[in-house]
């Protein structure tokens, strides 16, 4: 569905059919991408290996860590594009009982930590020559939506559920003619029967550092 499908639809749903509408055009726009942001957190709904500006990071000689790009939710596998072994992930306790000087060491990368520092890929050990490192990634949206032509990136499937938060955004707009509780209750719901609760920053934190140490992954 394009992104005036979607408004089309929740305008029908909500009976704001005639101007002077009491949502606007704009506050739909915002509603739709947060829909699609929060089903993106909820859900893990996008899986990426292929999106150089976020799946590639030059390694330099001798430099410890790198940022990841804001949309990264979480980090699933990296690997080096010249070399076969996919990088382990190893905790930072694990190093500190086995490796006590792991953080000065140097050489070719066989693994990365992911739990000494948010927002960040920190290879280990820290890299000696130069290398490209090719992660698979869940992140949010590329893009916020901004034309009515766009459609969101999540698979089309998923497209009439993110109308359940247009509608629960919109009922709960303090608004005497379109405000019901009730009717944002229900949209919220279902909005959750499709994609979940609500992820907090203090859980994802929290898996991204602990989670995926085994064979199975976990639920990051």
């Amino acid at each position: 569905m394009t992104l005036s499908e979607m408004i089309k639809l929740a305008r029908r749903r909500s009976d704001d059919l005639v101007e002077d509408y009491r949502i606007s055009k704009a506050e739909y726009f915002d509603f739709a991408n947060e829909a699609q942001d929060e089903a993106c957190r909820r859900s893990r709904l996008i899986l990426d290996s292929t999106t150089a500006a976020i799946c590639q990071i030059a390694l330099v000689s001798g430099t410890a860590t790198y940022d990841l790009d804001d949309r990264v939710l979480f980090v699933r596998r990296v690997k080096l594009s010249t070399i076969t072994p996919v990088l382990a992930r190893v905790s930072r306790k694990t190093l500190d009982v086995g490796a006590p000087d792991w953080e000065t060491e140097t050489g070719q990368p066989r693994g990365y930590v992911p739990d000494m520092e948010d927002g960040v890929l920190r290879p280990y050990p820290t890299p000696d020559a130069s290398y490209t490192a090719k992660l698979t990634v869940v992140r949010m949206p590329l893009v916020s939506m901004t034309d009515g032509d766009e459609e969101p990136e999540i698979r089309s499937r998923h497209h009439r559920m993110l109308v359940e938060w247009m509608l629960y955004r919109a009922y709960s707009k303090e608004d005497s003619e379109i405000y019901s509780p009730k009717k944002a209750s229900e949209c919220l719901a279902m909005f959750e029967s499709e994609f979940g609760r609500r992820s907090t920053a203090q859980d994802e934190s929290w898996i991204e550092r602990e989670h995926g140490y085994e064979t199975d992954e976990g639920v990051y």
